[in-house]
This record gives C-alpha cells, sequence and structure tokens, in this order.
C-alpha cells in the first residue's frame, strides 16, 4: 500500500510538472538597431522592445515615442503588416503572425523625427 501511494504521488507531481511545461509559451527577443529621435527611455531600458512567439510579435514602448510607423517586411521586401501607433511608455502592440509563411521578416520601426528600428526576425 505504501508503494502505491508513493508511486500516486511521483504520478502526479510529474503530470503537474509535463502539464505546466508544456503550457509555457517561449519568446525570444528581436535585436533592434538604430535610434529613435523621439521621447526617451525609462530606467535605461531601450525606446521599443520587440519578442517573438510562436503565433505574435509583441512590441514594447518603454517611452513617449509619438507616432510611430510599423511595418513587417518578408524576404522579397513585400509588406504584410503596416500600422501607425501612437506609443506611450508602458504601451505595447501585439502583431498577429500566425499562418505568415516560413521565411525571414524584418520589422521596421520609424518617428517622424527620422528616426528607425530595424529587426530580423525568422519564422519556421
Amino acid at each position: 500500500m505504501k508503494k502505491l501511494l508513493i508511486f500516486s504521488c511521483l504520478a502526479c507531481i510529474s503530470l503537474f510538472f509535463f502539464t505546466n511545461a508544456s503550457n509555457k509559451v517561449s519568446s525570444s527577443q528581436i535585436n533592434l538597431i538604430g535610434t529613435l529621435g523621439t521621447g526617451g527611455p525609462i530606467r535605461n531600458l531601450p525606446p521599443v522592445e520587440a519578442y517573438q512567439t510562436a503565433s505574435d510579435i509583441l512590441l514594447v514602448f518603454n517611452g513617449d515615442l509619438g507616432q510611430l510607423e510599423i511595418e513587417v517586411v518578408d524576404e522579397n521586401g513585400v509588406a504584410v503588416f503596416q500600422t501607425t501607433k501612437n506609443a506611450t511608455v508602458g504601451s505595447n502592440l501585439t502583431i498577429d503572425i500566425d499562418g505568415w509563411k516560413c521565411g525571414e521578416y524584418t520589422l521596421l520601426i520609424e518617428d517622424d523625427q527620422g528616426g528607425s528600428l530595424e529587426g530580423v526576425f525568422m519564422i519556421d
């Protein structure tokens, strides 16, 4: 009986860790190169941070950056996403990439002062 109880406890613990591990969403940071001309970052953070998950690109704005033009182009230079965002401290933007074709994409962020950020990400 004692062995059965121990086995049951171990099975429950294993199931708990396996379930939680499979529900975690991994993300990777997209390295953004360049500078923006408006709004300074807060707490020595970059003005914009970009992260990729399996289904989204998340942009986090760490400053009052004003109007930003945000675009994603594919490896052929064709725009697959475009928007304008009034970026303020703590705001963010999620780009749904679920269903996009495999390949290399470039994220472009431009402000109205002539500054820009650029980063490349892959979809496998």
